[in-house]
């Protein structure tokens, strides 16, 4: 056996043992990823059509990927703080467990996401997984103002302070909170959606400061927390109510 085969074995045991401790590592806290088929949907207010941020509709094919059931809670970011040696958020919070984490800037949020594998969802991702896919609902789980209650934690059924994670309805994927709670840092996202014919063109992250949030938060109006809604803010801006949930290719 060559050197180089036996270190590609090595290479490959080696892989294995330490996604296998990651994966353990995960369910010890609670974390959990949901596999999402990929597919064609409608992006952008197919339904009002006022909203110009989210004009023109469009159709987008995915690839299969996953995302993760819950947004990230205290418990999960206190344990990558303890591995990473990054800072503790709001250390004096003494009722933090399923709390899902807030004032994290987009530097934060990436980084927990690469920590475990994974990276921050696409907005194309992220929509498709609020909507139910080619379900295409307005809110997650739901195109009924009066039942979104039940699966959004927003303004008028909240406290002035983040709750625990999946206390609301999931979704058609199964996901928790995709409305409400803390809205979500996006990584790749459109500049403008495309005109019918081109192609869409992803913002620049490397030279411009402006990052994207979704799903509005416990204080956001329930117009916020609308499946094709878009909000902007700098990546350096830890706001109460912004947290994150984490994605990652199917392999």
């Amino acid at each position: 056996m060559s050197r180089n085969l036996l270190y590609l074995i090595c290479l490959v045991l080696l892989t294995g043992c330490a996604n296998a401790r990651m994966a353990a590592e995960l369910k010890s806290i609670g974390f959990e990823w949901v596999p999402l088929p990929g597919g064609s949907f409608t992006m952008g207010d197919v339904y009002l059509g006022d909203n110009l941020d989210a004009q023109p509709v469009h159709s987008v094919q995915l690839a299969p990927f996953y995302i993760s059931k819950y947004e990230t809670t205290l418990d999960q970011y206190d344990w990558f703080t303890a591995q990473s040696g990054r800072e503790m958020v709001f250390p004096e919070q003494t009722d933090r467990g399923r709390r899902a984490v807030n004032r994290i800037d987009w530097f934060d949020a990436e980084a927990f996401c690469s920590f475990i594998g994974g990276r921050l969802p696409t907005e194309t991702e992220w929509e498709y997984a609020a909507s139910g896919g080619s379900l295409k609902q307005m809110y997650p789980g739901t195109n009924d103002e009066v039942e979104a209650e039940e699966y959004i934690r927003y303004i008028l059924n909240s406290i002035a302070e983040v709750f625990p994670v999946a206390t609301k309805k999931q979704n058609a994927f199964g996901l928790f909170d995709m409305g409400g709670n803390v809205a979500e840092w996006i990584g790749m996202f459109y500049e403008y959606y495309p005109a019918p014919g081109n192609q869409p063109k992803d913002f620049d992250l490397a030279n411009r400061d402006l990052r994207l949030i979704r799903g509005g938060g416990y204080s956001a109006d329930l117009f916020l927390t609308r499946t094709y809604w878009r909000a902007g803010t700098l990546g350096k801006v830890a706001a109460p109510g912004v947290g994150v949930r984490c994605a990652k290719d199917a392999k």
